[in-house]
């Protein structure tokens, strides 16, 4: 008795945790929208969501089906080996969504729980019908392979079903307002918006009504009788709101219909996927109830009760649910990160992308390609004309304001389309009793209807492929892993019972804890790098000082890590040189991105500033020439430390000690220069510059002389030559900084 409260108590607790990582995930369902388009400020973005899922916890009782008797037949269980089943299933979701959330992609938690209890039920199915001496073909009947086989099709086909409705009525949505809509806004912003809060508010009445407590048979029969009536009385109500709103208060209409959305979709979600993260504990606890009251030993109570229509669960637990995904989304930095994901996928304007290209996502591009072109030779000219118009890339711009990093990723009309066309679906679906994914139709409209923007330009189109198909295959990955992990635990449990029990949870434990330190150290170097971005926004200094602040802290950066390196390769320091080349992975990632940004900050000049262009493209190209060659340095020094090659020769360690004595005076001289010019002479950097390079000649001269000698090693002679040819490559660059903002100089 006491272990079957323990196992209770752990379901509990591994709920709540599954309700964190789980909201983390799917926040971007209801989230995408709202935050790429910046209809509203995040707090007011994420208040809305909070309300909508406080509401939507309270209509999940309906579903929570699925953990009692959807995927297996409870009545063929007893109560000690359901709760195997349901303990293994729980602790498979907490890792297996954490996963996910670390890395950013966004999955179904829907596909996960069903795949994980398919898993679960099996293994211990078979398992109890060994016990038993049955037949082994019997363990199929644990498994409700009808329902089974109807929810995974459901769910798979929700793919294909919205991207092509995604790309179809977003095309229609932009023929209508095209990106310069604030003329066509005024003529149909209000019947637009009354179609599409309508068209939420069915989706809510569907989603909501369906199998809730809270109001009574007759009333959700009137309802659903009445339907049509229901909708013509708020659309137009809707419609006389909004147009009131847009010509006397000038509220967009579009920002209500984006909120709208976000609130339906959140409380959706909360109904829907509740059951996700808490089903199988709440599950567990009914079980453990009806045991409790029975007095029937645990090993022959079968479980009939969950099989019947009768289970009822309390609100205060769907309540309490609410609050603490609402709590998630306010404070979960991975909600963040799935989010981004999504919405990066999904940006109109091009720049830095996430994931990169490979075979697959070259092919499917350039056969789109080949097909676009053949579309277009039989299409009329007039329509074919009229399109492009309508999707000119200046308009594209003006709509989005790609000016800046607060801007929109995309505009209004496609994060209304994007809400509209996924209540529509969900709410059809749920209609006519089809199991969807909300994950996989919020994902794949958003994807559609971008694809329909032209967001997936020749500039960017095989790497956002490449990130829709990795987010795709992730989703499969998803429901394999599911099978086999949560068999496995069920196997351990079954076999190890309390041992076994222990042994997983302190496993989970362990992972979400080192899953945590790890995700907190990479979101700080992530910080860290962005902060290194800062100093180019917009400030007091115009665009050139900007740029030269940005090269001096490069350039102390840089210097910081050439001395660390040479120090810790005389001193034999393995620890310190992997943190130097792991600061120089990242110097390296910072090189291309700010070669990235570069481009979109000339962009951004007038025509007639041809000089900051010219030093904002000439300083990014050196920096990265500097930055390789001290990864480069650091890089060669770890490698012949870490394969315990012979120490360098004493006399060399001294030699080398002098030149990043001399490499430090030089690199203070250059960024001495830059911060004030006018206190240094060119002269003096030039004659030093002359000194340290002719040190550095005579040196390699001397290394050449050992290796025709034959008195250094191979590996010796290759670290050896290569530090002083790294350091007169660094020293080169440098002294064409300095030559170049002497030129340019204001």
């Amino acid at each position: 008795m006491t272990f079957i409260i323990f196992l209770v108590v752990i379901l509990f607790i591994l709920a709540i945790s599954d309700l964190i990582v789980g909201v983390s995930n799917d926040a971007v369902n209801f989230l995408n929208s709202a935050i790429g388009s910046k209809a509203a400020p995040y707090r007011v973005i994420i208040i809305t969501a909070i309300v909508g899922i406080l509401l939507g916890s309270f209509f999940s009782s309906g579903i929570m089906e699925i953990a009692r008797k959807g995927i297996f037949h409870p009545e063929y269980f007893t109560f000690d080996k359901i709760m195997w089943v349901f303990l293994a299933v729980m602790l498979t979701d907490i890792i297996l969504l954490d996963i996910f959330n670390s890395l950013g992609l966004p999955t179904s938690t829907t596909v996960s729980i069903v795949f994980e209890l398919l898993g679960a039920a099996t293994v211990v199915g078979i398992l109890f019908s060994i016990e038993q001496n049955d037949n082994i073909a019997d363990a199929f009947k644990y498994i409700n392979f009808e329902s089974t086989i109807s929810i995974i099709t459901g769910i798979f086909l929700s793919v294909f079903i919205a991207f092509t409705c995604g790309v179809v009525f977003q095309y229609l949505f932009r023929q209508l307002f095209t990106f310069e809509y604030a003329n066509r806004l005024k003529q149909f912003g209000a019947l637009f918006a009354g179609f599409g809060i309508t068209s939420i508010v069915y989706f809510l009445l569907i989603k909501g009504l369906k199998g809730t407590t809270l109001f009574s048979p007759d009333s959700v029969t009137w309802v659903n009788d009445n339907i049509a009536f229901l909708l013509a009385i708020i659309f137009i109500i809707i419609v006389l709101i909004c147009f009131l709103l847009q010509h006397y208060a000038k509220v967009n209409p579009l920002k209500i219909v984006v909120l709208a959305g976000t609130f339906a979709l959140a409380m959706a979600f909360a109904g829907n996927d509740l059951v996700n993260f808490i089903g199988v504990p709440i599950t567990g606890y009914l079980a453990f109830q009806n045991w409790a009251a029975s007095g029937v030993p645990a090993n022959e109570l079968y479980q009939t009760y969950l099989a019947s229509d009768d289970v009822i669960v309390p609100n205060f637990m769907l309540l309490l649910a609410g609050v603490i995904m609402s709590l998630t989304i306010w404070f979960n930095a991975k909600a963040k990160k799935v989010t981004e994901t999504e919405v990066n996928l999904g940006r109109q304007d091009e720049g830095e992308e996430r994931f990169k290209a490979n075979a697959v996502s070259r092919s499917i591009v350039k056969s789109s390609i080949m097909l676009g072109n053949l579309v277009s030779v039989f299409l009329p000219r007039n329509t074919y004309k009229n399109y492009r118009l309508n999707l000119e890339k200046s308009k594209i711009q003006k709509a989005t304001n790609v000016q800046g990093e607060d801007s929109a990723a995309f505009d209004l009309v496609r994060a209304s389309s994007n809400l509209i066309i996924a209540s529509i679906i969900i709410a059809w679906a749920t209609s006519m009793k089809l199991p969807l994914s909300t994950t996989y139709v919020t994902f794949m409209v958003a994807m559609g209807s971008s694809l329909a923007d032209r967001a997936w330009g020749r500039e960017s189109a095989v790497y956002r492929v490449a990130g829709v198909l990795s987010v795709i295959g992730g989703w499969f990955i998803t429901a394999v892993i599911a099978f086999v992990v949560a068999g496995l635990f069920a196997l351990i449990l079954y076999k190890g019972e309390i041992t076994g029990t222990f042994i997983l949870i302190l496993i989970t434990l362990v992972y979400i804890i080192f899953s945590h330190i790890k995700f907190a150290q990479k979101e700080k170097k992530a910080q860290k790098l962005k902060g290194k971005f800062t100093v180019l926004e917009a400030s007091d200094l115009d665009l050139f000082e900007r740029n030269k602040r940005m090269v001096n802290n490069v350039l102390i950066e840089v210097y910081q890590n050439y001395h660390s390196t040479i120090t810790s390769l005389n001193a034999n320091n393995t620890s310190q040189l992997k943190k130097v080349n792991a600061d120089m992975d990242e110097m390296v990632q910072y090189g291309f991105k700010i070669r990235t940004k570069s481009i979109k900050y000339i962009k951004e000049l007038q025509t007639t500033d041809k000089e900051t262009a010219e030093v904002i493209l000439y300083s990014t190209d050196l920096l990265q020439d500097m930055i390789q060659s001290a990864k480069f340095l650091s890089e060669e020094s770890l490698e012949y430390i870490n394969n315990l090659h012979q120490a360098p020769q004493k006399s060399f360690i001294k030699t080398v000690e002098k030149l990043n004595s001399k490499m430090e005076v030089f690199f203070k001289l250059i960024i001495e220069s830059l911060s004030n010019p006018q206190a240094i002479d060119y002269d003096v950097v030039r004659k030093s510059r002359d000194e340290l390079r002719e040190f550095i000649n005579s040196h390699l001269d001397r290394q050449i002389s050992e290796i025709q000698q034959r008195n250094l090693s191979t590996k010796q002679a290759i670290l050896q030559t290569n530090i002083f040819l790294q350091s007169r490559d660094i020293l080169a660059v440098m002294l064409r900084i300095s030559k170049m903002y002497r030129r340019y100089q204001k």
